[in-house]
């Protein structure tokens, strides 16, 4: 990999194939960025759309990456995500927040990973 980008484009491709083929995910889109910040993948699984934070670590322990979703970051996927409902008119959907680890081959995906502002969704 070149850089940071070309490593997270890499891990963000690599965890939607694998969430497709391993969990029969759809994928919805990629990189949303509105203007409360920018979520990695929106995905559907059966009717609960979810959204997923990326971490990709090329030369790391695995686990080590999802430590990084830390409680700012949390909150900035779930105000874009309120945003992304809304202009969706998909208030009324079920959601959930997943983490997904991409470590060279291996892949650690982390469902319901975590509930912003100590929330709960339907």
């Amino acid at each position: 990999m070149k850089n940071t980008y070309e490593t997270g484009i890499f891990g963000e491709k690599t965890a939607s194939e694998w969430l497709e083929k391993h969990k029969g995910m759809k994928l919805l889109e990629t990189r949303h960025r509105n203007r409360a910040g920018e979520i990695d993948l929106i995905m559907l699984d059966g009717e609960t759309v979810a959204f997923i934070e990326v971490k990709t670590r090329l030369n790391a322990v695995p686990g080590c990456g999802l430590m990084a979703v830390d409680r700012k970051k949390q909150q900035r996927i779930a105000r874009s995500a309120m945003l992304y409902l809304i202009e969706k008119g998909w208030l009324d959907r079920r959601i959930r927040f997943d983490a997904v680890e991409v470590s060279g081959a291996e892949v650690i995906h982390v469902p319901g990973a975590f509930q912003p502002g100590n929330m709960f969704y339907r």
